[in-house]
């Protein structure tokens, strides 16, 4: 199955991160939030959407790889 996501950051503080994420940038109509301190954590929110695993895979991902919370970005495979 394909996958074409586009994600962005709505909300960062000490305790949490939100994104809004769907198919394109005119549909974000999906959040999710994650723990900054245990990114690999389940998220607290958004617990029914069978592709939020793959979205919050891809935001921690970028997370690590850059030091920081992503702003946006898309996700594709």
């Amino acid at each position: 199955m394909a996958v074409y996501l586009v994600y962005e950051k709505v909300l960062e503080t000490p305790r949490a991160v939100e994104y809004r994420y769907g198919p394109d940038e005119s549909r974000l109509t999906t959040s999710v939030v994650l723990d900054p301190g245990d990114p690999t954590a389940h998220p607290s929110t958004g617990g029914g959407d069978p592709v939020m695993p793959t979205v919050v895979r891809g935001i921690v991902r970028r997370q690590r790889a850059t030091g920081s919370w992503p702003v946006r970005g898309v996700i594709e495979h």
